[in-house]
């Protein structure tokens, strides 16, 4: 199902757009996305989480020739590239947490981010998700991220990558949690109330809430 739709659009690295033909593209949820990324200023390191899935883009000729537009395009009604079952036409992971070393620009370690459970069987390594939540990465050696279908809160070792603890909430996480000291005491709290951009892509799995947490951190 996928490839007839590549087969008969524009797709690669900087595709051209044609009058009428689809492209596909990436880059409209993601990479990155407006969660943005958290640096470590000693190690001068970014964690930041990113989107895989692809969109289907169409350009068309212009209708009104008073505004002196030769092109318009339908870049707001686009389509992501999904495959019948709903889940993104490429292989997985379908979003990732990303560790990137600023000095020299390399990925020094990504890791899946979010999972579909209902593919466990299918798939050896967690799925990934679309996610719209950011990270955050304290001076401890953790960071902290959410905003995947799953609705899971995690915390990763901000050194390898490795996944260290979850916890799910009632809604999916929608924007990168804060840490604050209270009594001596390191916290984290989380915003879940569901998120606009996921519930555009998947309406039917997103329900929208009214929840803020907070975790304390152990010493």
């Amino acid at each position: 199902y996928v490839m007839s739709i590549a087969k008969e659009a524009n797709y690669g690295f900087f595709p051209s757009h044609e009058i009428n033909k689809p492209t596909i593209a990436y880059g409209l949820g993601g990479g990155a996305q407006w969660t943005g990324a958290s640096i470590d200023p000693y190690k001068n390191i970014a964690y930041v989480s990113s989107n895989q899935t692809p969109n289907i883009l169409r350009v068309f000729a212009s209708q009104d020739i008073n505004k002196g537009l030769k092109y318009k395009a339908n870049s707001i009604k686009s389509e992501p590239l999904f495959d019948t079952n709903g889940y993104p036409g490429i292989k997985p992971p379908w979003g990732t947490l990303n560790a990137i070393n600023l000095n020299t620009g390399k990925i020094m370690w990504k890791v899946p981010l979010g999972h579909h459970e209902e593919l466990t069987s299918k798939f050896e390594k967690k799925t990934g998700t679309d996610n719209f939540g950011g990270a955050t990465a304290t001076a401890g050696g953790l960071t902290f991220v959410s905003g995947t279908l799953d609705k899971m809160f995690r915390a990763f070792d901000s050194d390898t990558g490795k996944e260290l603890w979850s916890f799910k909430l009632p809604y999916i996480g929608s924007a990168p949690p804060s840490t604050y000291m209270a009594k001596g005491e390191q916290f984290i709290i989380i915003p879940a109330t569901g998120g606009f951009s996921l519930k555009t892509l998947y309406p039917k799995f997103v329900e929208y809430g009214d929840a803020f947490l907070a975790f304390k951190i152990k010493k």
